[in-house]
């Protein structure tokens, strides 16, 4: 019809300038033969007048090898007519697979508007009753829209990941609240805070809690107390955004698709919608995917900040996802995508598609997580292991203050704690008392472990466990676990201080003058009340170790009569007492 050679040029060319080419010249064409039909209509109404006014019918009448050549016009161009619109049809099939969403949408709405035109400018043609079966895309089609989203949403996200700085947005000054009575007044009139500009799908209700003198460590650090921080950062919006726009690119597809004559599955909601909400989902889920691969591919070149952020990220997707699939659901019910008849199904698949989102965010969250910890447990094990390479535990000497480890692993946990403002409280908490429990568990390790016990590789570049200790060795240790437990109450959190409670049980009762008659048979009772948490196998691991200084002098000779000293004899008699009853 218009001589292009159809096959040649890239799919950006076909979708921009070929496609509406083609579909004009088709419509020309219909136009052209509907006038010649219209032409031959004239002429028979013609002969029908002049019979009427009594003039010789057999004169008047054609022959009948003109209507044969009529006819035999008529059923050409028909079939002529069918050959381009499907043809048409199948040459945007096979384009479609290297399609872009918005061209596929592009294409749709331009097939649907051709539809119509065709309809009005050429409506006798019998062609008009096959156009739906020549023109409407088929399922795979709808699929491969999805595939299409699903493959442009992960390259978006990342593009946008990729140029974010992981840090807070402030709250704009515009958008803070001046007082907690207006804030009152808004929750009793509105069931939510009106949307924002920037911050679609409640994305502005998200700010750091910074009011408590304990959640001001929390806070993003070097700002003032009038200035308040979101907990995500700067990529949050535009992943959500760039998510809203696909869906309604699939949306509009989706409808086109329908007015063309594509048959949904019934399964999914009202057939339609239901693979928009599928494309919701997927893209969704690589978003979420995407956020946290972007930036923990190299978890030894992460900082705590930016691992934070990014699982702070993927909650607010989350906490954005019900506005959106919300949204999503009223307008296609104002487009006529949803029937009334199927809206309570409808609602149903929508509420899947959004626990399925809503789980993908939720591994991804975990898994930040447990990055975040990871990060947290390497260095404080490297602090350790660097502190205490060569530390000497025979003291000699009791000290009034911590030990420098002690401060430098405090100060430390107290650097990460405060840039856990972004994440939620249960996360920011479960890290606090995953950071404690690790540091008391390597205490506990290096004091009670032996170190003649075979390492496996894993344990090759750990610090080794403690091989002499003395009384004021353990002495000081105990102060260095008061030391612990004065910052974990510090912090605010319920509970943390509880983390270092077998570490202190130890540490206490083996400078505890009682020691001798607490570990007596006898006295198992009142040893329980006393020290809940004490391991008599534990004990005996740390007497093996135990150096002593030529009796029970109970540290009079010294000026301590709070530490208990022992001498070798009392030290193979405890060992004996505590190995007895543990068998």
């Amino acid at each position: 019809l218009t001589g292009d050679d159809v096959s040649v040029g890239t799919d950006r060319v076909f979708f921009a300038k070929s496609l509406p080419h083609l579909c004009s010249s088709v419509v020309g064409f219909s136009a052209v033969e509907a006038s010649l039909e219209l032409g031959n209509f004239a002429d028979d109404e013609d002969d029908a007048k002049a019979d009427g006014d009594g003039t010789p019918t057999t004169n008047k009448k054609q022959p009948p090898s003109n209507e044969t050549s009529a006819g035999r016009f008529r059923d050409s161009s028909e079939k002529y007519e069918r050959a381009l619109v499907s043809e048409l049809g199948n040459l945007l099939r096979r384009r479609a697979l290297g399609a872009s969403l918005a061209e596929l949408a592009r294409a749709s709405y331009l097939l649907a508007a051709f539809r119509s035109a065709l309809k009005i400018v050429h409506p006798s043609s019998t062609t008009r009753r096959s156009d739906k079966e020549l023109l409407a895309m088929d399922v795979d089609i709808i699929m491969t829209a999805l595939k299409v989203t699903q493959d442009e949403q992960l390259k978006a996200t990342k593009a946008i990941v990729m140029g974010d700085r992981k840090e807070p947005l402030m709250v704009r000054l515009s958008d803070v609240t001046i007082g907690a009575g207006d804030k009152k007044k808004k929750d009793k009139s509105k069931m939510h805070e009106e949307e924002v500009s920037g911050m679609p799908f409640g994305l502005n209700d998200l700010r750091q809690k910074t009011s408590s003198p304990q959640d001001k460590q929390f806070g993003a650090s070097g700002g003032s107390q009038f200035e308040q921080f979101h907990t995500f950062s700067a990529s949050v919006p535009m992943v959500i955004r760039s998510i809203h726009a696909r869906a309604i690119a699939c949306a509009s597809m989706a409808l086109n698709q329908q007015e063309l004559g594509q048959v949904f599955a019934t399964k999914k909601g009202s057939g339609a919608a239901g693979y928009v909400f599928d494309c919701v989902e997927e893209c969704v889920n690589v978003a979420a995917i995407s956020i946290r691969e972007t930036d923990s591919f190299a978890v030894d070149e992460m900082s705590v900040d930016q691992a934070v952020q990014v699982s702070a990220n993927i909650t607010a997707l989350q906490h954005a996802l019900p506005r959106l699939f919300g949204t999503l659901m009223r307008g296609m019910c104002h487009i006529g995508l949803i029937r009334v008849d199927q809206l309570e199904d409808t609602f149903q698949y929508a509420d899947q598609t959004l626990k399925g989102a809503d789980k993908t965010c939720d591994k991804e969250v975990r898994s930040m997580y447990g990055i975040v910890y990871e990060i947290c447990r390497k260095k404080i094990d490297t602090l350790i292991n660097f502190s205490l390479a060569n530390f000497n535990w025979v003291a000699k000497s009791a000290r009034d203050m911590p030990n420098a480890y002690a401060e430098s692993l405090i100060e430390y946990m107290r650097a990460t704690f405060r840039s856990l403002g972004p994440m939620d409280e249960g996360s920011r908490f479960g890290l606090h008392f995953s950071c404690c429990g690790h540091v008391a568990e390597r205490l506990v390790n290096l004091l009670t472990d032996s170190p003649n016990a075979e390492r496996t590789s894993d344990d090759h570049d750990a610090l080794a466990p403690i091989s002499r200790i003395d009384a004021y060795g353990l002495k000081n240790l105990s102060i260095d676990v008061l030391e612990f437990e004065r910052f974990a109450e510090g912090t605010g959190v319920p509970q943390l201080s509880e983390c270092f409670n077998e570490v202190k049980c130890l540490t206490t009762a083996m400078v505890d003058p009682d020691l001798p008659k607490i570990l007596l048979p006898e006295n198992s009772s009142f040893r329980r009340r006393k020290y809940p948490f004490l391991a008599l196998d534990k004990v005996g691991n740390i007497l093996e170790k135990y150096v002593g200084a030529g009796g029970l002098l109970g540290g009079k000779s010294l000026g301590r009569s709070d530490i208990l000293v022992l001498d070798k004899k009392e030290i193979s008699g405890l060992l004996k007492l505590c190995r007895q009853q543990q068998q």
